[in-house]
């Protein structure tokens, strides 16, 4: 089935892979990778709790990285993700991942980004447009709750 979607298999990046392996660098490199997902998820979770309402609970994810949010029920991630487009941050809205549509309140960040003003400016952009949709505006961000 590969072979007629495709056509073939690319054997350079294959064979790139397998020299990467072979040579020792992967194990290194997932270390790497693990430390700079940690360190980003506790920025992320740190800009989310300052940017972000109250009443959100935070997903802590095992690996990956990507975070769940979820927002008090009657808050339209598709409509936040709508006004976002226009500054060209985009986020993934809960009910992508619902056959049902559900999660409309959810959305998705992915923290393996580089850490930057600009990337801290988006999630503070987020926030902005979550207060257009009629959540209330930043309150005790303590109150924030991790999954």
């Amino acid at each position: 089935m590969k072979h007629i979607v495709t056509g073939s298999t690319a054997t350079q990046p294959q064979h790139a892979v397998s020299e990467f392996i072979r040579q020792g660098h992967y194990q290194p490199h997932l270390r790497r990778m693990r430390q700079i997902y940690h360190r980003n998820y506790e920025t992320f979770s740190c800009w989310v709790r300052h940017y972000f309402p109250c009443g959100i609970c935070v997903s802590r994810p095992q690996g990956g990285f990507l975070m769940w949010i979820e927002l008090p029920e009657p808050f339209d991630a598709v409509r936040l993700n709508r006004e976002l487009r226009e500054y060209k941050i985009q986020i993934a809205v809960g009910s992508l991942f619902s056959e049902a549509g559900k999660y409309r309140n959810c959305l998705r960040l992915n923290y393996g980004l580089p850490i930057t003003e600009q990337t801290e400016q988006a999630v503070a952009r987020a926030m902005q447009a979550c207060q257009h949709d009629d959540l209330p505006a930043a309150l005790a961000p303590d109150l924030l709750v991790a999954k």
